[in-house]
C-alpha cells in the first residue's frame, strides 16, 4: 500500500496542474465487463484499438520488470513491445471527475501541495475522494491484462466525509 502511495505522489508531483488539458476521464470509462473495457478494447488487443480508444486522455507508463514508476506520455511514443504498464487514472471528487488542474484551481494550491490538500481531515470531512485507475499490462504489444482499482481517500486516510 506504501508503494501506490508513493506512486500516486509522485503521478501529481510530475504530472502538475500547469499541463496541455486532456480529456478528463468520465465515469463511464471505469468499468469492466467480461474483461472489456467501456471502449470495446479487451486483452489481445494492440496499440492501435488502445490508440483510438484512448488518444484524448493522459497516459502513464512504467515499466513492469523495473522498479519503475509511472510517467506520462505520449500516446504515440509508448513502448507497446516492452514489458509495461500504461494507466488511465482520474480523481472523482463527490462522485464527479475532476482533473488535477481543476482540483488546483478550485483550492487555489500549487501541484506541489495537491497530495496535501487530498489527503487533509479537513478537506475529506467535507469531500469524498477516489482515486480510479484503469490498468492495462503490455506483452509482445499486446494487452495480456486488463485491472480496474480505486483508492478511496476517506478509508485510507480513516477520515469519512461529514454530511
Amino acid at each position: 500500500m506504501k508503494k501506490l502511495f508513493f506512486i500516486i505522489l509522485l503521478l501529481l508531483l510530475l504530472g502538475g496542474c500547469g499541463k496541455k488539458p486532456a480529456a478528463t476521464a468520465p465515469k463511464e470509462l471505469f468499468q469492466v465487463t467480461d474483461g472489456i473495457t467501456a471502449d470495446g478494447v479487451r486483452s489481445g488487443d494492440g496499440p492501435e484499438q488502445f490508440i483510438d480508444a484512448y488518444k484524448d486522455y493522459t497516459i502513464q507508463v512504467a515499466y513492469n520488470n523495473l522498479e519503475s514508476s509511472y510517467v506520462v506520455m505520449d500516446i504515440d511514443k509508448i513502448p507497446y513491445k516492452e514489458d509495461i504498464s500504461t494507466i488511465i487514472a482520474n480523481f472523482f471528487v463527490d462522485g464527479e471527475p475532476v482533473s488535477e488542474e481543476e482540483l488546483c484551481e478550485e483550492n487555489k494550491v500549487k501541484p506541489t501541495q495537491l497530495h496535501a490538500l487530498l489527503s487533509s481531515p479537513d478537506y475529506l470531512r467535507s469531500h469524498n475522494v477516489v482515486y480510479r485507475y484503469l490498468r492495462f499490462r503490455w506483452a509482445d504489444g499486446q494487452i495480456a491484462a486488463i485491472q480496474l482499482d480505486e483508492l478511496n481517500y476517506n478509508e485510507t486516510y480513516e477520515t469519512p466525509r461529514i454530511r
